[in-house]
Protein backbone atom coordinates (compact mmCIF):
# COMPACT_ATOMS: atom_id res chain seq x y z
CA UNK A 1 0.00 0.00 0.00
CA UNK A 2 2.62 2.30 1.09
CA UNK A 3 4.51 1.78 -2.45
CA UNK A 4 1.29 2.45 -4.50
CA UNK A 5 0.59 5.66 -2.35
CA UNK A 6 3.99 6.61 -3.09
CA UNK A 7 4.17 6.11 -6.94
CA UNK A 8 1.15 7.70 -7.40
CA UNK A 9 2.18 10.82 -5.14
CA UNK A 10 5.26 10.71 -7.23
CA UNK A 11 2.99 10.61 -10.43
CA UNK A 12 0.70 13.50 -9.57
CA UNK A 13 4.16 15.47 -8.73
CA UNK A 14 5.52 14.87 -12.44
CA UNK A 15 2.16 16.19 -13.69
CA UNK A 16 1.76 19.14 -11.58
CA UNK A 17 5.32 19.74 -12.49
CA UNK A 18 3.66 19.71 -16.63
CA UNK A 19 0.61 21.18 -15.79
CA UNK A 20 3.29 24.26 -14.51
CA UNK A 21 5.33 24.45 -17.59
CA UNK A 22 2.56 24.69 -19.86
CA UNK A 23 0.68 27.38 -17.58
CA UNK A 24 4.02 29.21 -17.74
CA UNK A 25 4.54 28.81 -21.42
CA UNK A 26 1.14 29.58 -21.64
CA UNK A 27 0.94 32.88 -19.32
CA UNK A 28 4.15 34.23 -21.85
CA UNK A 29 2.37 33.28 -25.48
CA UNK A 30 -0.56 35.74 -25.40
CA UNK A 31 2.24 38.82 -24.41
CA UNK A 32 4.88 37.83 -27.32
CA UNK A 33 1.41 37.50 -29.59
CA UNK A 34 0.45 40.81 -27.98
CA UNK A 35 3.89 42.66 -28.84
CA UNK A 36 3.55 41.06 -32.94
CA UNK A 37 1.96 43.29 -34.96
CA UNK A 38 1.59 47.15 -36.59
CA UNK A 39 2.30 49.61 -33.70
CA UNK A 40 2.47 52.38 -36.21
CA UNK A 41 2.96 54.15 -39.24
CA UNK A 42 5.01 56.62 -40.81
CA UNK A 43 5.88 58.46 -44.01
CA UNK A 44 9.18 56.77 -45.55
CA UNK A 45 10.97 60.06 -45.22
CA UNK A 46 10.25 60.62 -41.01
CA UNK A 47 10.45 57.85 -38.86
CA UNK A 48 9.25 59.81 -36.03
CA UNK A 49 6.20 61.26 -37.09
CA UNK A 50 3.41 58.82 -36.61
CA UNK A 51 0.50 59.21 -38.89
CA UNK A 52 -1.55 56.14 -38.42
CA UNK A 53 -1.71 53.13 -36.44
CA UNK A 54 -4.41 50.34 -34.88
CA UNK A 55 -6.53 52.82 -33.43
CA UNK A 56 -6.04 55.11 -36.83
CA UNK A 57 -7.16 54.72 -40.27
CA UNK A 58 -4.36 55.69 -42.40
CA UNK A 59 -5.37 58.65 -45.37
CA UNK A 60 -3.88 57.39 -48.43
CA UNK A 61 -4.10 59.02 -51.81
CA UNK A 62 -6.16 57.12 -54.78
CA UNK A 63 -4.20 56.32 -57.52
CA UNK A 64 -1.11 53.70 -58.43
CA UNK A 65 2.29 53.07 -56.04
CA UNK A 66 1.18 54.93 -52.93
CA UNK A 67 4.25 53.94 -49.82
CA UNK A 68 4.51 54.31 -46.75
CA UNK A 69 6.46 52.89 -43.48
CA UNK A 70 4.91 50.34 -41.04
CA UNK A 71 6.52 49.69 -37.60
CA UNK A 72 6.03 46.74 -35.37
CA UNK A 73 7.46 43.72 -33.42
CA UNK A 74 8.08 41.73 -36.12
CA UNK A 75 6.33 43.28 -39.03
CA UNK A 76 9.46 43.52 -41.37
CA UNK A 77 9.46 39.48 -40.81
CA UNK A 78 5.92 38.80 -42.74
CA UNK A 79 6.68 37.03 -45.31
CA UNK A 80 3.41 38.51 -47.43
CA UNK A 81 1.01 40.72 -47.29
CA UNK A 82 -2.80 41.25 -47.88
CA UNK A 83 -5.12 43.70 -48.94
CA UNK A 84 -8.77 44.28 -48.92
CA UNK A 85 -11.49 47.35 -49.23
CA UNK A 86 -10.78 49.94 -52.01
CA UNK A 87 -7.06 48.53 -52.90
CA UNK A 88 -6.29 47.44 -56.05
CA UNK A 89 -2.52 45.87 -55.09
CA UNK A 90 0.15 46.26 -52.25
CA UNK A 91 3.66 45.24 -52.62
CA UNK A 92 6.26 44.66 -50.78
CA UNK A 93 8.85 47.65 -51.05
CA UNK A 94 11.77 47.10 -48.36
CA UNK A 95 11.80 45.23 -44.99
CA UNK A 96 14.31 46.88 -41.79
CA UNK A 97 15.06 44.96 -38.73
CA UNK A 98 15.04 46.21 -35.28
CA UNK A 99 19.04 46.43 -35.52
CA UNK A 100 19.06 48.34 -39.13
CA UNK A 101 16.16 51.10 -37.61
CA UNK A 102 18.11 51.39 -34.60
CA UNK A 103 21.16 52.41 -36.73
CA UNK A 104 19.54 54.99 -38.59
CA UNK A 105 18.49 56.42 -35.43
CA UNK A 106 14.72 55.10 -35.41
CA UNK A 107 13.73 52.44 -32.26
CA UNK A 108 14.96 49.37 -31.83
CA UNK A 109 11.76 48.07 -34.27
CA UNK A 110 11.52 46.41 -36.97
CA UNK A 111 9.41 47.88 -40.25
CA UNK A 112 8.02 47.06 -43.57
CA UNK A 113 8.02 49.87 -46.78
CA UNK A 114 4.76 48.91 -48.24
CA UNK A 115 3.46 50.51 -51.64
CA UNK A 116 -0.46 50.40 -52.41
CA UNK A 117 -2.28 50.79 -55.18
CA UNK A 118 -6.28 51.88 -55.65
CA UNK A 119 -8.34 53.60 -58.13
CA UNK A 120 -7.37 57.18 -59.40
CA UNK A 121 -10.86 58.19 -60.37
CA UNK A 122 -12.81 57.55 -57.55
CA UNK A 123 -14.58 60.03 -56.53
CA UNK A 124 -15.89 59.26 -52.75
CA UNK A 125 -12.91 58.22 -49.83
CA UNK A 126 -13.13 54.82 -49.58
CA UNK A 127 -12.07 52.30 -47.08
CA UNK A 128 -8.86 49.15 -47.20
CA UNK A 129 -6.80 47.39 -45.45
CA UNK A 130 -3.51 45.65 -45.37
CA UNK A 131 -2.50 42.74 -43.25
CA UNK A 132 0.73 40.99 -42.19
CA UNK A 133 1.61 37.59 -41.30
CA UNK A 134 2.97 36.90 -38.00
CA UNK A 135 5.62 34.12 -37.10
CA UNK A 136 2.73 32.15 -35.13
CA UNK A 137 0.05 32.28 -38.07
CA UNK A 138 -2.20 34.93 -37.13
CA UNK A 139 -2.56 38.73 -39.33
CA UNK A 140 -2.21 41.88 -38.07
CA UNK A 141 -3.58 44.66 -40.22
CA UNK A 142 -3.69 48.36 -40.58
CA UNK A 143 -6.78 50.34 -41.81
CA UNK A 144 -6.31 52.88 -44.85
CA UNK A 145 -8.45 55.26 -46.02
CA UNK A 146 -7.93 55.88 -49.72
CA UNK A 147 -8.81 59.51 -50.40
CA UNK A 148 -10.04 60.55 -54.01
CA UNK A 149 -8.66 63.43 -55.76
CA UNK A 150 -10.70 66.78 -55.42
CA UNK A 151 -12.51 68.65 -57.60
CA UNK A 152 -11.31 71.96 -58.47
CA UNK A 153 -12.21 75.00 -57.02
CA UNK A 154 -13.24 77.66 -59.29
CA UNK A 155 -10.04 79.61 -60.46
CA UNK A 156 -10.39 83.45 -60.88
CA UNK A 157 -7.51 86.21 -62.10
CA UNK A 158 -7.57 87.99 -58.62
CA UNK A 159 -6.26 87.21 -55.37
CA UNK A 160 -8.10 88.98 -52.81
CA UNK A 161 -9.81 90.98 -55.76
CA UNK A 162 -6.70 91.77 -57.22
CA UNK A 163 -4.27 90.89 -59.76
CA UNK A 164 -0.90 89.11 -58.96
CA UNK A 165 1.44 90.57 -59.14
CA UNK A 166 0.21 93.62 -61.57
CA UNK A 167 -1.82 95.16 -63.51
CA UNK A 168 0.08 95.16 -66.88
CA UNK A 169 0.79 98.89 -66.78
CA UNK A 170 3.45 98.84 -69.59
CA UNK A 171 0.65 97.03 -71.92
CA UNK A 172 -2.33 98.57 -70.91
CA UNK A 173 -1.17 102.40 -70.42
CA UNK A 174 -4.22 104.17 -70.88
CA UNK A 175 -5.90 101.53 -71.78
CA UNK A 176 -7.93 99.79 -68.93
CA UNK A 177 -7.76 95.72 -67.36
CA UNK A 178 -11.18 95.03 -65.44
CA UNK A 179 -12.29 91.57 -64.18
CA UNK A 180 -16.12 90.29 -64.57
CA UNK A 181 -18.19 87.10 -63.84
CA UNK A 182 -16.57 87.11 -60.33
CA UNK A 183 -13.02 87.51 -61.47
CA UNK A 184 -13.11 84.23 -63.79
CA UNK A 185 -12.82 86.75 -67.07
CA UNK A 186 -9.95 89.24 -67.47
CA UNK A 187 -10.86 91.92 -69.82
CA UNK A 188 -8.01 93.86 -71.32
CA UNK A 189 -8.49 97.16 -73.87
CA UNK A 190 -5.59 97.93 -75.17
CA UNK A 191 -4.91 101.70 -75.42
CA UNK A 192 -5.14 103.72 -79.14
CA UNK A 193 -1.80 103.11 -80.54
CA UNK A 194 -0.63 100.22 -78.72
CA UNK A 195 0.08 98.28 -82.45
CA UNK A 196 2.84 101.31 -83.36
CA UNK A 197 4.42 100.83 -79.39
CA UNK A 198 7.79 99.50 -79.88
CA UNK A 199 8.80 100.34 -75.92
CA UNK A 200 10.18 97.71 -73.45
CA UNK A 201 7.67 96.06 -71.60
CA UNK A 202 8.80 93.75 -68.70
CA UNK A 203 5.66 93.94 -66.73
CA UNK A 204 3.60 90.70 -68.47
CA UNK A 205 3.01 88.37 -66.12
CA UNK A 206 -0.21 87.68 -64.36
CA UNK A 207 -0.14 84.50 -61.55
CA UNK A 208 -3.42 82.51 -61.34
CA UNK A 209 -3.74 80.42 -57.85
CA UNK A 210 -5.51 77.06 -58.42
CA UNK A 211 -6.82 75.49 -55.35
CA UNK A 212 -8.68 72.24 -55.11
CA UNK A 213 -11.91 72.06 -53.55
CA UNK A 214 -10.77 70.69 -50.03
CA UNK A 215 -7.32 70.84 -49.00
CA UNK A 216 -5.66 67.74 -46.51
CA UNK A 217 -2.92 66.62 -45.26
CA UNK A 218 -2.48 63.12 -47.37
CA UNK A 219 0.34 60.59 -47.09
CA UNK A 220 2.30 59.78 -50.22
CA UNK A 221 0.47 63.01 -51.94
CA UNK A 222 1.94 63.30 -55.72
CA UNK A 223 3.32 66.25 -56.85
CA UNK A 224 1.94 67.08 -60.91
CA UNK A 225 1.52 69.77 -63.23
CA UNK A 226 -1.53 70.89 -64.27
CA UNK A 227 -2.14 71.03 -67.94
CA UNK A 228 -3.70 73.94 -69.52
CA UNK A 229 -5.29 73.89 -72.90
CA UNK A 230 -6.89 76.89 -74.64
CA UNK A 231 -4.80 79.95 -73.80
CA UNK A 232 -4.52 82.29 -77.03
CA UNK A 233 -0.93 81.92 -78.86
CA UNK A 234 0.59 85.70 -77.01
CA UNK A 235 -0.03 83.85 -73.55
CA UNK A 236 2.13 81.06 -72.64
CA UNK A 237 1.59 79.36 -69.22
CA UNK A 238 3.71 77.32 -66.79
CA UNK A 239 3.54 75.77 -62.87
CA UNK A 240 6.19 77.80 -60.31
CA UNK A 241 4.34 76.41 -57.22
CA UNK A 242 4.47 72.29 -57.58
CA UNK A 243 0.83 71.17 -56.51
CA UNK A 244 0.27 67.90 -54.23
CA UNK A 245 -3.72 67.15 -54.40
CA UNK A 246 -4.35 69.37 -51.03
CA UNK A 247 -2.30 72.11 -51.77
CA UNK A 248 -2.53 75.49 -53.50
CA UNK A 249 -0.57 75.78 -57.21
CA UNK A 250 0.54 78.59 -58.76
CA UNK A 251 0.19 79.59 -62.61
CA UNK A 252 2.28 82.21 -64.29
CA UNK A 253 0.58 83.97 -67.66
CA UNK A 254 3.31 85.34 -69.32
CA UNK A 255 2.06 88.16 -72.56
CA UNK A 256 4.19 88.25 -75.41
CA UNK A 257 4.08 91.84 -75.35
CA UNK A 258 4.62 92.06 -78.83
CA UNK A 259 2.05 89.51 -79.85
CA UNK A 260 -0.61 91.70 -77.45
CA UNK A 261 0.21 94.81 -79.28
CA UNK A 262 0.26 93.02 -82.86
CA UNK A 263 -3.29 92.46 -82.28
CA UNK A 264 -6.04 93.54 -84.79
CA UNK A 265 -9.19 91.97 -83.48
CA UNK A 266 -10.79 90.96 -80.36
CA UNK A 267 -9.31 87.78 -78.82
CA UNK A 268 -11.22 85.85 -76.40
CA UNK A 269 -10.09 82.38 -75.19
CA UNK A 270 -11.24 79.86 -72.14
CA UNK A 271 -8.74 78.39 -70.79
CA UNK A 272 -8.97 75.26 -69.52
CA UNK A 273 -6.57 74.01 -66.17
CA UNK A 274 -7.14 70.08 -65.90
CA UNK A 275 -5.66 68.23 -63.22
CA UNK A 276 -3.45 65.84 -65.09
CA UNK A 277 -3.72 62.30 -62.95
CA UNK A 278 -7.58 62.90 -63.33
CA UNK A 279 -8.41 64.16 -66.15
CA UNK A 280 -12.11 64.66 -64.96
CA UNK A 281 -11.09 67.66 -62.61
CA UNK A 282 -11.21 70.75 -64.39
CA UNK A 283 -11.75 74.44 -64.01
CA UNK A 284 -11.96 77.43 -66.85
CA UNK A 285 -11.16 80.70 -66.95
CA UNK A 286 -11.86 83.31 -69.71
CA UNK A 287 -9.51 86.17 -71.14
CA UNK A 288 -10.48 88.55 -73.83
CA UNK A 289 -8.25 91.38 -75.35
CA UNK A 290 -9.54 93.86 -77.50
CA UNK A 291 -6.96 96.91 -79.50
CA UNK A 292 -8.14 99.91 -79.71
CA UNK A 293 -10.72 100.87 -82.14
CA UNK A 294 -8.21 104.17 -82.90
CA UNK A 295 -4.85 102.30 -84.01
CA UNK A 296 -3.27 105.17 -84.35
CA UNK A 297 0.43 107.20 -83.15
CA UNK A 298 3.55 109.68 -83.09
CA UNK A 299 5.24 108.53 -86.22
CA UNK A 300 8.56 110.23 -84.99
CA UNK A 301 9.26 112.63 -82.12
CA UNK A 302 8.10 116.68 -82.84
CA UNK A 303 10.25 119.04 -83.93
CA UNK A 304 10.38 123.00 -83.51
CA UNK A 305 10.85 125.42 -86.15
CA UNK A 306 13.08 127.56 -84.72
CA UNK A 307 14.13 125.20 -81.72
CA UNK A 308 15.66 128.27 -80.60
CA UNK A 309 14.02 131.76 -80.74
CA UNK A 310 14.00 134.89 -79.37
CA UNK A 311 10.96 135.97 -77.68
CA UNK A 312 7.85 137.18 -79.66
CA UNK A 313 8.70 135.09 -82.41
CA UNK A 314 6.23 132.12 -83.91
CA UNK A 315 7.49 128.67 -83.20
CA UNK A 316 5.82 125.74 -85.57
CA UNK A 317 5.68 122.76 -84.15
CA UNK A 318 5.65 119.24 -86.83
CA UNK A 319 3.69 116.37 -85.67
CA UNK A 320 4.06 113.18 -87.75
CA UNK A 321 1.57 110.61 -87.90
CA UNK A 322 2.21 106.63 -88.25
CA UNK A 323 -1.59 106.49 -90.36
CA UNK A 324 -3.41 109.35 -91.91
CA UNK A 325 -5.64 111.07 -89.34
CA UNK A 326 -9.41 110.02 -89.11
CA UNK A 327 -12.13 112.61 -89.12
CA UNK A 328 -12.24 114.55 -85.83
CA UNK A 329 -8.47 113.21 -84.56
CA UNK A 330 -7.87 115.86 -81.13
CA UNK A 331 -4.28 115.93 -80.26
CA UNK A 332 -4.13 117.43 -76.54
CA UNK A 333 -0.97 119.44 -75.89
CA UNK A 334 0.30 121.98 -73.57
CA UNK A 335 3.60 124.25 -73.02
CA UNK A 336 5.73 123.81 -69.67
CA UNK A 337 5.19 127.65 -68.64
CA UNK A 338 1.37 128.04 -70.71
CA UNK A 339 2.05 132.30 -70.03
CA UNK A 340 4.72 132.57 -72.55
CA UNK A 341 2.73 131.97 -75.28
CA UNK A 342 -0.72 132.76 -77.30
CA UNK A 343 -1.88 132.14 -80.26
CA UNK A 344 -0.61 132.59 -83.27
CA UNK A 345 -3.67 132.18 -84.73
CA UNK A 346 -6.91 131.15 -82.52
CA UNK A 347 -9.09 129.68 -85.40
CA UNK A 348 -6.44 127.68 -86.76
CA UNK A 349 -4.15 127.07 -83.49
CA UNK A 350 -6.90 128.23 -80.66
CA UNK A 351 -4.11 128.42 -77.21
CA UNK A 352 -5.92 129.72 -73.82
CA UNK A 353 -2.63 130.16 -71.17
CA UNK A 354 -5.43 130.60 -68.16
CA UNK A 355 -6.67 127.66 -68.41
CA UNK A 356 -6.36 126.00 -65.23
CA UNK A 357 -4.46 122.83 -66.27
CA UNK A 358 -2.44 124.58 -69.15
CA UNK A 359 -3.64 121.47 -71.55
CA UNK A 360 -4.71 122.73 -75.14
CA UNK A 361 -6.72 121.02 -77.92
CA UNK A 362 -6.17 120.98 -81.36
CA UNK A 363 -8.34 119.52 -83.82
CA UNK A 364 -5.90 117.51 -86.66
CA UNK A 365 -7.02 118.10 -90.52
CA UNK A 366 -8.61 114.71 -92.00
CA UNK A 367 -6.48 111.78 -93.61
CA UNK A 368 -2.83 113.83 -92.99
CA UNK A 369 -0.01 112.05 -92.23
CA UNK A 370 1.62 115.68 -90.48
CA UNK A 371 0.56 118.61 -89.26
CA UNK A 372 1.77 121.59 -87.59
CA UNK A 373 0.75 123.43 -84.20
CA UNK A 374 1.85 127.55 -84.44
CA UNK A 375 2.66 129.57 -81.04
CA UNK A 376 3.80 132.94 -80.44
CA UNK A 377 6.12 133.11 -78.04
CA UNK A 378 5.70 136.38 -75.07
CA UNK A 379 8.38 137.57 -72.94
CA UNK A 380 6.67 137.48 -70.24
CA UNK A 381 7.87 136.80 -66.14
CA UNK A 382 9.77 133.94 -66.35
CA UNK A 383 9.77 133.13 -70.14
CA UNK A 384 13.44 134.28 -70.55
CA UNK A 385 16.45 135.26 -68.82
CA UNK A 386 18.92 137.54 -69.70
CA UNK A 387 21.98 135.16 -68.32
CA UNK A 388 21.25 132.23 -70.35
CA UNK A 389 18.56 130.40 -72.77
CA UNK A 390 15.42 129.45 -70.83
CA UNK A 391 14.43 125.79 -71.60
CA UNK A 392 10.51 125.47 -72.63
CA UNK A 393 8.72 122.06 -73.34
CA UNK A 394 6.18 121.15 -75.73
CA UNK A 395 4.09 117.89 -75.09
CA UNK A 396 1.30 115.96 -76.86
CA UNK A 397 -0.93 113.42 -76.42
CA UNK A 398 -3.17 111.62 -79.37
CA UNK A 399 -7.09 112.14 -77.90
CA UNK A 400 -9.15 114.34 -75.97
CA UNK A 401 -8.07 114.87 -72.30
CA UNK A 402 -11.66 116.21 -72.20
CA UNK A 403 -13.06 113.00 -72.82
CA UNK A 404 -10.31 110.07 -71.76
CA UNK A 405 -8.38 111.96 -68.77
CA UNK A 406 -6.20 108.93 -68.67
CA UNK A 407 -4.30 109.54 -71.63
CA UNK A 408 -2.15 112.31 -70.31
CA UNK A 409 -0.82 110.30 -67.82
CA UNK A 410 1.67 108.18 -70.21
CA UNK A 411 5.33 109.89 -70.92
CA UNK A 412 6.44 107.35 -73.58
CA UNK A 413 5.07 105.28 -76.62
CA UNK A 414 3.62 106.12 -80.07
CA UNK A 415 0.61 108.15 -78.14
CA UNK A 416 3.24 111.01 -76.31
CA UNK A 417 5.19 112.77 -77.90
CA UNK A 418 7.62 116.14 -76.62
CA UNK A 419 10.20 118.60 -78.11
CA UNK A 420 12.28 121.56 -76.19
CA UNK A 421 12.87 124.96 -77.04
CA UNK A 422 14.72 127.83 -76.24
CA UNK A 423 13.16 130.98 -75.27
CA UNK A 424 15.87 133.94 -75.76
CA UNK A 425 15.65 137.41 -73.76
CA UNK A 426 14.92 139.90 -76.49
Amino acid sequence: MIGITETCRGANASRAKVVTAAALALAFLPAARARAGVEYVTSTGDCTTHIGGPSAALPVRAGPGRQFEVWGNSVDLAPTIKFGGALTGATIVARHSGPDNASRGCGFVGSMVVSVSSNVAITANAAASVSFQMPLGDFSSQALTVVAFPALAQPTWTTNGSLQPSNLPCIVKTGSITTINQDTKLVIQLPPGASQDQTTCTSNVINVHVQPATASQIVSDPTFNYTVAGAPAFVTVHQVAPENAGHLATLSFTFNVAGIRALTTTSTSTITITNPIVTARTATITLQVSPSTVAQGFAAPASAIPSSTTAGNPIDFTLKFSAPTRSGQVITWRMTQAGCFVSADSTQWPYDPRTSTGFQYFRAPTNVTSTVIRVLSQNNSGCTSKLAPTTQIFEAWLGDQRVSPNIVNVTSGPTYTRVNISLLFP
